[in-house]
């Protein structure tokens, strides 16, 4: 793979790099890695002017017309209101015409006031709140630095959200297999919202920390297919789930190139910019080890282009490319790309490994796909030459196909970079 050709179309800022909460599943703060205490706790507008400018010298390298900013933190609503309307100035003057920048900011909403909302009306932000079902399952792990539940203040900021945005806030959800999960469900929709993700817990092989909890193989799978059994019957209104249609966009042909690191065979077209400037890969590393995502390379002196020639970077932009041998001959594995990369890590073997959430993710998408493909007439089907696989099947090939087939060509590469990661951890 040519590096010039490996491109950055999203930036997660990292406007703040403290927090409100001390969520216990945090990959930022309570995963092992620590290095948020050596920077500032807020980026500087010196960091923001050479950030738009490095942005816009990549647009141009990579003949790009558009580019998402997304606000993440920590808390990105610590941050002051001035420093967003510094941002988005900035980043208008300096990339229009040429370059639309888009911007989006993820938030535990607890800090959601009127005037933010005017604010992010002003300057056309996107807005997700972060939420974790009820007040009993939110307020099992989302607590603030005292102990407190924090369901209270984000249902008030969310209300303040969904009254004043023209645009509604949609939800991201850590997914709690201890929870029931229709009702998830069903509060996430009594709460009238109009999307929702659901993320898995970040873990490794090393530290399966939430995945270790049961002892069924499968059981985030079991909990999201009671949901989809339902969603994707049900008729008239219903939250979108980016989960569920990322997959059945992908099991219908769809290419998916637009920075997904969970699923799909494209690049991740992803980098982090932390609040002293230095350009990272994805965060959820943080908990492959202390000081894992620093590469070196920061926009006060570098170019975001040159995060590329940084390993890390490199197989993070081509981790739905990079699969081990396992992943290889499965037969879904265009549609799960392997999931998220930090899930695959090992001490031992660094990213040459199958998801913690393997027989998961498999599970759920061939209990997706036979219910999308019966929905489909069988001549189409046939056509196209698309046949179901069923749970059971895809086991069997996986097994069969891993005591044949070989190592693929690219191994080496990962594990030179599995015994250069030891030195991380």
């Amino acid at each position: 793979m040519e590096l010039t050709s490996l491109k950055c179309k999203h930036l997660v800022v990292k406007i703040a790099s403290r927090c409100n909460l001390n969520c216990s599943y945090c990959y930022m703060y309570n995963m092992g890695d620590n290095t948020y205490k050596n920077q500032p706790k807020f980026m500087s507008k010196t960091v923001i002017v050479k950030l738009i400018e490095a942005v816009a010298v990549h647009c141009e390298e990579h003949d790009l017309n558009e580019f998402t900013f997304v606000f993440h933190g920590g808390e990105p609503l610590l941050a002051s209101q001035d420093l967003y309307r510094f941002f988005v100035h900035q980043a208008l003057t300096v990339l229009l015409p040429n370059v639309q920048p888009n911007f989006k900011l993820q938030t535990n909403g607890m800090l959601i006031t009127k005037a933010w909302c005017e604010l992010f009306e002003e300057l056309n932000i996107g807005v997700g709140i972060s939420l974790d079902g009820n007040k009993k399952e939110n307020d099992l792990y989302r607590l603030d630095h005292k102990g407190r539940g924090s369901f209270d203040a984000i249902m008030k900021g969310y209300n303040i959200a969904q009254k004043l945005l023209p645009n509604k806030p949609g939800i991201v959800t850590f997914i709690n297999i201890g929870s029931d999960p229709l009702d998830t469900y069903e509060f996430l929709k009594s709460i009238d919202i109009e999307y929702v993700d659901f993320i898995l817990p970040d873990a490794t092989h090393d530290t399966p920390k939430w995945a270790s909890l049961f002892d069924t193989p499968t059981p985030y799978a079991d909990w999201l297919i009671k949901i989809f059994d339902i969603w994707f019957y049900e008729k008239g209104k219903k939250p979108k789930i980016r989960f569920f249609e990322t997959i059945i966009l992908l099991l219908l042909g769809r290419v998916n190139d637009d920075g997904n690191d969970a699923l799909g065979g494209g690049n991740h077209q992803v980098l982090v910019i932390e609040t002293d400037g230095g350009i990272e890969p994805i965060d959820s590393l943080k908990v492959c080890g202390d000081g894992f995502t620093k590469i070196k390379t920061n926009v006060l002196q570098d170019k975001i282009s040159d995060a590329f020639e940084k390993e890390l970077a490199e197989l993070c932009n081509l981790s739905h490319k990079l699969l081990c041998k396992k992943c290889m001959i499965c037969p879904v594995k265009d549609i799960c790309g392997g999931g998220y990369l930090a899930h695959r890590f090992s001490k031992e073997s660094g990213f040459n490994n199958p998801s913690i959430y393997c027989n998961d993710l498999l599970k759920l998408i061939t209990r997706i796909q036979n219910a999308v493909f019966a929905e489909i007439p069988g001549s189409i089907l046939e056509e196209n030459h698309l046949k179901p696989v069923y749970y059971h099947q895809a086991l069997e090939m996986v097994e069969y196909g891993e005591k044949y087939s070989e190592e693929p060509e690219w191994s080496n590469y990962l594990e030179l970079f599995g015994s250069k990661s030891k030195e991380n951890v």
